[in-house]
């Protein structure tokens, strides 16, 4: 099943990017059954940071944030918004324990967009903020 939800996933991803202060493609990983209580421990370690460098974010403030922040002008960027919808749509209804997490502490900020199959797997979306 998890191939299944990771090859969407990636299709939903093509050509999208997360914009900062550069812009950064999407990586989706299927991360195993790691159990919720484990998943921060898991981010710090992969990472090599200590358990306070990690940020959680709402998840529904996050893609607000990023799809409607864009200029209604620049049809590139609306059109990287709307894909950027899709994949959020896509993710409330495949996914549980939705949560977005930033590993703070250096320029290039990993951004990690995680949740759960019904089978307990754990799909990760990783791409990077860039802020100077």
């Amino acid at each position: 099943m998890s191939n299944n939800i990771l090859t969407t996933i990636t299709k939903l991803l093509l050509g999208v990017l997360y914009f900062t202060e550069s812009e950064s493609h999407f990586t989706a990983t299927d991360w195993g059954k790691i159990p919720p209580a484990q998943l921060q421990q898991k981010i710090a370690n992969q990472y090599h940071v200590p358990l306070s460098d990690l940020k959680i974010l709402d998840h529904a403030t996050f893609f607000n944030h990023v799809i409607s922040k864009v200029d209604a002008s620049d049809a590139p960027m609306l059109a990287n918004a709307q894909k950027i919808a899709e994949l959020y749509s896509f993710l409330k209804q495949n996914l549980s324990g939705i949560q977005v997490i930033r590993v703070e502490g250096k320029t290039k900020i990993p951004v990690l967009i995680v949740g759960y199959l019904p089978d307990s797997t754990c799909i990760a979306i990783e791409t990077f903020a860039i802020e100077t």
